[in-house]
């Protein structure tokens, strides 16, 4: 079984869940602006990091803190 997170991490990831949320928001900002082949790419790459880190979130907080 792999080490248990320490808060700290978990504090760290939910941090990058936060700044990927504010990437996104800024992106659906800018879409009018941007090309539609750039913006769906950019799209794709946000929801696949916050997707990622979500779920690394989620699963760190499900084995506990660390002791």
């Amino acid at each position: 079984m792999p080490p248990l997170p320490s808060a700290e991490a978990l504090t760290d990831l939910a941090g990058r869940v936060r700044e990927r949320e504010q990437a996104a928001h800024d992106l659906v900002r800018r879409l009018p602006a941007a090309g539609d082949e750039e913006a769906l790419r950019r799209v794709a790459q946000v929801r696949e990091r916050l997707d990622g880190l979500t779920a690394a979130v989620v699963g760190r907080a499900c084995r506990g803190p660390a002791r």
